[in-house]
């Protein structure tokens, strides 16, 4: 049983090199590197060369969005195409937290699906308490030609038939295995088996199981075993499923290629 781990930020943790062999070991046999600035993308790249089954993305976060100076663009679009990257992001909006001016966090938002659609790459979105702005802004910039995945979904039944409608994925992470999450639980039975992905979004909310914990990716086997018994289907099955929708997405070489 092989799965991918969409969403890793590995240039985090403090030794990603055994944290990958971790994963593999677990039965992670893939992993998405993600950027969220230039340098975390730099870092991200230089992983994707130097671990195998670990690929890259490059992006700017919308909490690092107030610092980004025109050059950069120029910057990620090399680094994606010489990378390569597998998709553009972690790029979105962030209404929680007041780093970033809404309209600055927009505007850079937009470069980016620009970005994407230019490149032909899919969009890995955060979206945290700004549902409706960020549906906006993907139906104004046409991202769903391209596609993508809203990762560590957090919004409603409601949001995510929208989300799905406009070609995107959901992507579910370790909050799945919260007691607290039970509308998370819920809401995956709503979404069609080819539409998830599983990620831990390491070193971050680690799954019950590892609270407490700085998050990796050998722990996603919580995750899929959670979401497992949410869909009422045995692992191998979700497993499959995820790992499928994965590779599609981003391009990912079959397992053990």
């Amino acid at each position: 049983m092989k799965i991918v781990d969409t969403h890793a930020h590995l240039d985090m943790l403090k030794h990603p090199g055994p944290a990958v062999k971790r994963a593999r070991d677990a039965g992670v046999a893939q992993v998405v590197a993600v950027g969220i600035d230039l340098e975390s993308s730099l870092k991200a790249a230089q992983l994707s060369r130097e671990l195998g089954g670990v690929f890259c993305t490059v992006g700017m976060h919308p909490n690092n969005a107030a610092y980004t100076e025109r050059s950069v663009w120029s910057e990620l679009k090399r680094l994606a195409l010489t990378a390569p990257a597998v998709a553009i992001g972690e790029c979105g909006l962030d209404y929680y937290r007041d780093r970033t001016p809404k309209d600055i966090q927009r505007e850079v938002f937009a470069q980016q699906i620009a970005l994407a659609t230019d490149l032909g790459l899919p969009l890995i979105v955060h979206d945290r308490q700004a549902h409706e702005d960020t549906l906006a802004m993907l139906k104004e910039q046409h991202a769903g030609r391209i596609g993508g995945v809203v990762h560590c979904f957090s919004g409603d039944a409601a949001f995510a038939k929208k989300v799905l409608d406009l070609g995107f994925h959901i992507g579910v992470t370790g909050v799945l295995t919260y007691p607290a999450n039970q509308e998370l639980r819920d809401l995956v039975k709503l979404v069609p088996s080819d539409r998830l992905l599983i990620e831990t979004d390491c070193p971050f909310l680690a799954p019950q199981a590892m609270r407490g914990k700085p998050n990796e990716p050998s722990y996603l086997v919580h995750t899929l075993a959670e979401l497992a018994t949410c869909l009422g289907r045995e692992p191998e099955e979700v497993a499959a499923a995820t790992t499928d929708a994965a590779r599609r997405l981003f391009g990912l070489p079959e397992l053990g290629e």
